[in-house]
């Protein structure tokens, strides 16, 4: 494979990527999922129509010591067995570190391919408890959970961690990303900015500086830029600035449900008719009939055909049953 770097590279997102003895990501190309957007209704239309390369889940929160028990387990990881080959990385999110190692241990046990941490959520309740990206304001800490979370699991199973750039300042990516390499993370989901930019809009130039430090800090540890990749154009021209491993899509997929799909093969087509309908008609069959409901699949109508349309102006003005008979 080309080097990303190169100026006239063609970088291989297709290229699979060996990260513990029990995951090979597929291709360089994954989706970050949104917690509370990204329902498992969403993800398993996704997985049912091919969107995705694996399993990555939205954060399961940690509180105590003990193990979640079998049943709790089991229950969390029923949806993903709608497609068993799909490899499963299971994000977890919490601030003490013998809870999150007993947590990850109980998962490992049941099969789970690789673990996740989350130090990048900016949402002011979490990070009010002291979770998610409130950690980076303590690379030690990164530290004490990353490797009490590696030394608690089987080596077969993959310890990743997703980072954001600082909680104020980017000042401290390299400290950041070196804690989590040096206590054992397999690989990285990097998001440019800081916690407290949230998703406000920052310098391009600065994005790529912020992804390249990332990656060169990682010290051969494969780094995923994350953040604004909304096309193939843009993955592509992501790697080869900042020489990441790959690209992680947040807030793409939800303005293009097939973008992981089409940065993995390099099809740069729209989705046909088809295709868009029969991602439709799987959401709404996994959608109750409650007001939040309505107004989560109408959004699904809007990413999928766009705000304009005549296919959204239709769902929105709609009653419920008709929406149903439309699109089931």
């Amino acid at each position: 494979m080309p080097s990303p770097g190169s100026a006239n590279a063609t970088f291989d997102f297709r290229a699979p990527l060996r990260l513990s003895g029990r995951l090979t990501l597929p291709g360089r190309a994954v989706l970050s999922p949104l917690q509370g957007v990204m329902t498992r209704t969403f993800m398993q239309a996704a997985a049912r129509l091919d969107l995705i390369p694996l399993w990555f889940t939205p954060f399961f929160s940690t509180g105590g010591v003990s193990v979640p028990k079998r049943a709790a387990i089991l229950r969390k990881l029923a949806p993903y067995c709608l497609r068993p080959d799909l490899p499963l990385v299971f994000q977890l999110i919490g601030r003490d570190a013998r809870s999150l190692a007993a947590t990850a241990a109980g998962f490992a046990e049941y099969g789970v391919h690789g673990i996740n941490l989350n130090f990048a959520c900016p949402s002011k309740t979490v990070t009010a408890s002291g979770n998610g990206a409130y950690l980076l304001r303590s690379p030690e800490t990164l530290f004490e959970l990353t490797h009490a979370v590696r030394e608690a699991i089987s080596p077969d199973v993959s310890v990743s961690v997703k980072l954001r750039a600082g909680w104020d300042s980017p000042g401290s990516i390299r400290e950041i990303v070196r804690a989590v390499c040096d206590a054992g993370a397999d690989w990285i989901v990097f998001h440019y900015r800081t916690a407290t930019e949230a998703y406000r809009p920052v310098d391009a130039s600065e994005r790529v500086r912020r992804i390249a430090c990332a990656a060169e800090s990682a010290g051969g540890v494969p780094v995923f830029g994350n953040g604004d990749v909304v096309d193939c154009a843009g993955a592509e021209a992501l790697v080869r600035a900042t020489g990441c491993a790959g690209v992680a899509v947040g807030r793409g997929f939800l303005s293009d449900p097939w973008l992981v799909r089409r940065i993995l093969s390099g099809d740069r087509n729209p989705a046909s008719e088809a295709e868009k309908k029969e991602f439709l008609r799987l959401l709404i069959a996994g959608t109750d009939s409650t007001k939040r409901g309505r107004n989560w699949f109408l959004e699904c109508v809007k990413m999928t055909y766009g705000a304009e349309s005549a296919e959204f102006r239709e769902a929105r003005e709609s009653a419920w049953d008709a929406l149903r008979a439309r699109w089931s």
